[in-house]
């Protein structure tokens, strides 16, 4: 049986999250690596073995979002945290990670497919400071639409009751 407690975490487990979605999205490998304990994992949920871990690793995973999408914006929503009996600290953090599909430039519409996730994740610290030690990935469902790209002209066209900056 499962002895694990809600644990009060420091926000910088909090920001772990945050930091690993900027990472993702500026397409930085040095970043990624920087959220994760020296041998830190990412893999599927479910999955036994890690996907991705270590500099290699970390920049494979860029390499193949920076080949798959136009670009990425990681949404985080909730966060909680547990501790067992020897301390081991795990978490879940839910969030919606929006991949903008390629597209010719000219395109007018362009597509969206937005992933529903749970990360779920065990912590530890390195040298001092809290890493993700393990992050496995959850996809709980996908959705597509239509998007366009934002546009200056849509000011006070579409987005009514805003003006263009100058």
């Amino acid at each position: 049986m499962d002895q694990s407690v809600p644990f009060t975490a420091p926000q910088e487990l909090h920001d772990l999250a945050f930091r690993y979605g900027l990472a993702v999205d500026s397409r930085d490998a040095a970043m990624l690596g920087g959220v994760f304990t020296r041998d830190g994992a990412i893999r599927g949920h479910g999955e036994s073995r890690a996907r991705y871990t270590g500099e290699a690793g970390w920049q494979a995973m860029i390499a193949e979002v920076s080949a798959s999408f136009d670009q990425t914006m990681h949404n985080v929503f909730n966060q909680t945290f547990e501790v067992d009996a020897q301390g081991i600290v795990t978490g879940l953090t839910t969030g919606i990670a929006s991949h903008l599909l390629p597209a010719p430039p000219e395109a007018a519409e362009r597509t969206l497919l937005d992933f529903a996730m749970r990360y779920h994740n065990r912590y530890a610290q390195e040298d001092g400071v809290w890493k993700l030690a393990e992050r496995a990935l959850e996809v709980v469902w996908v959705e597509t639409r239509p998007v366009r790209q934002f546009s200056p002209a849509m000011l006070g066209r579409e987005l009514r009751g805003f003006a263009a900056v100058d």
